[in-house]
Parts: C-alpha cells; sequence; structure tokens
C-alpha cells in the first residue's frame, strides 16, 4: 500500500479538525499551536478523545485546549521525569567508579575477566575509545595533555563519556560479585532485579531525551521485574500491567530515589503535576482507582 496522502497547509489542518467536532473557539490561538508544534505531533494528544470507529470524530464537548493541557502535561511529565532519571543515572555512576576502582584499580573497566557478558565489555570499551578520542570536552583535554602515553582514561573520567543507557548495560554485564552486590543493596534491592530496573528506565529516559509523547505510553521492551520477597515488594494493589505503564515507571523510581536520597521532593512534585491537570484521565498512565489510598510508592 502506496502512502497516497496529501500535505495540508496549518488552516487546512485546523478545519479538518473543526468537521471532526473539535470545539475551536480562537483560530488563530490555534494555528500558533498547528504552527510551532506541528499536526502530527499534536494528533498524538487528540486519539483518546475521539471515537474509536475510525472516524477520527471527537467525543461531545471536547475542546482545543483539551489537547493542548494534554501536550503540556506531557512536556511538563518529562521533564519532571528527565531530572529526577538524570539522579539515578549520576548515583549507580558515582558506586560504580568508588565499588570497583577500590576494589580492582582505576582501568578496572579495561579487565576482561570482571564480566559474565564479554559482549558488553567490548561494547563499554570501544564506546569509552570512541568518545575519549573525539570528545571535546575540557576534563578529557586535559587528561590527553598531561597523561601522553596513556590510550584510554581512569574510570572516573571513562564512566563520565558513558550515557545512562551504557551504564545500565555495564552495571548487567558485570560478574555478580561483591561490588556488584554493594550496589544493590544501596539501592535496596538484589543485582538482578536492579539490572532489569535499569535497563526498563533508560527506555523511559530515551523518550524523554527525543520529546516523543510519554504519558499514556506502554513499555512493553524490557519490562522490570517485579520483586516478590516481602522486603523488596510492592503493596498489594500492584495492578497488573504495571510493568508497562508511567504508574509503575513513578513507583520504580521513587523506590531507587528513596534508597540513595530519603525524603526528595519526587513524589511531591509529581502530585503537584496531576492537581495542575485535573482533566488528564490517569486511568491511561496505568493508575488504578485505589491509587490515593494504597500508592504502590508508599513505603
Amino acid at each position: 500500500m502506496n502512502y497516497s496522502k496529501h500535505p495540508f497547509r496549518v488552516d487546512q489542518h485546523l478545519q479538518l479538525l473543526i468537521q471532526r467536532g473539535l470545539h475551536v473557539p480562537d483560530h488563530e490561538r490555534a494555528k500558533k499551536y498547528l504552527s510551532n508544534i506541528g499536526y502530527y505531533r499534536l494528533t498524538g494528544y487528540m486519539h483518546h478523545l475521539q471515537y474509536n470507529d475510525g472516524s477520527h470524530s471527537f467525543r461531545e464537548n471536547v475542546k482545543f485546549d483539551d489537547v493542548v493541557a494534554h501536550y503540556h502535561f506531557d512536556k511538563e511529565l518529562r521533564i519532571l521525569l528527565s531530572d529526577y532519571l538524570a539522579r539515578i543515572e549520576v548515583a549507580l555512576r558515582a558506586r560504580l567508579i568508588d565499588k570497583f576502582s577500590i576494589a580492582h584499580g582505576f582501568y578496572w573497566y579495561q579487565k576482561e575477566d570482571l564480566y559474565v557478558d564479554k559482549n558488553v565489555f567490548r561494547v563499554v570499551n570501544e564506546e569509552i575509545q570512541k568518545r575519549f578520542n573525539q570528545t571535546q570536552e575540557q576534563f578529557v583535554r586535559s587528561f590527553k595533555l598531561k597523561y601522553i602515553n596513556e590510550k584510554l582514561p581512569p574510570c572516573n573520567m571513562g564512566l563520565e563519556l558513558l550515557s545512562f543507557g551504557k551504564l545500565s548495560k555495564l552495571y548487567e554485564g558485570l560478574k555478580n560479585d561483591e561490588e556488584k552486590q554493594n550496589i544493590a543493596e544501596e539501592f535496596k534491592l538484589v543485582s538482578k532485579i536492579l539490572s532489569s530496573w535499569l535497563r526498563h528506565l533508560t527506555n523511559v529516559r530515551n523518550v524523554c531525551a527525543h520529546h516523543s509523547r510519554l504519558w499514556n505510553r506502554r513499555f512493553t521492551a524490557d519490562q522490570p521485574q517485579i520483586p516478590s520477597r516481602k522486603a523488596f515488594k510492592f503493596p498489594d494493589n500492584v495492578p497488573n500491567n504495571f510493568n508497562s505503564t508511567l504508574y509503575g515507571v513513578i513507583s520504580i523510581m521513587n523506590r531507587l530515589l528513596e534508597a540513595i536520597n530519603p525524603g526528595n521532593a519526587f513524589i511531591k512534585k509529581m502530585l503537584e503535576l496531576i492537581e495542575k491537570f485535573p482533566g488528564i484521565n490517569l486511568h491511561f498512565m496505568g493508575f488504578p482507582d485505589n491509587w490515593r489510598e494504597a500508592p504502590a510508592w508508599k513505603l
């Protein structure tokens, strides 16, 4: 099947939305949003407001402002999650550097026998080598000028060149020795579950970084393991789709954040965001009916 649709101007897109039953009281304002955000991106915040019959017709009393509100909620949600995902990333990086360098020296990441997954050993070392050769980071340039015989940086510099995704792979690919277990213990988990959570959160972080729609997304790849042991498990009200929705993401992030920074403001800010946008249907984010009385992030 060939793609046969023709491109529309902004005013044509606006008329199409009106024909489909969307209430647009201020046409000029709507045109500005369509021009600055794009029709296709905005349609991602319309589907749940339309009838599911293939007509793309909007449900009764749906306004353009309802679409815009979902867009702004999603944008602020990405900003909030990005901020706290960065804190988890930084905490993981610091622990990998500290514990493994003390036990195995600053160049431990080059020791293949520390890895259970040899492909991870290769990928991590190739990435550090590539970034070391190409980056214009001042700390790398200073290191090269001072230590002209070194072909690679020590781990306290090298791991700073790795993304959250590569850090997650590094942690997962290491042998389950004392250092790896100690890191998991500081996150108040076992290493197998921590690995699965970090891999899952990498996907969330990528959605945020690429400004993709997040609020009602289903994460079907790399779903996190849900702990069953009493010491680690979530409350009994965890829904069946917990490991594929934002409700699960928020709960997992909070568990990790509380381990490294007890009393942080993540959940407080999340609740403030939800209150700011009362028109958001939280069921699309995986929130159960009783989430206020028995939230999964309640420790």
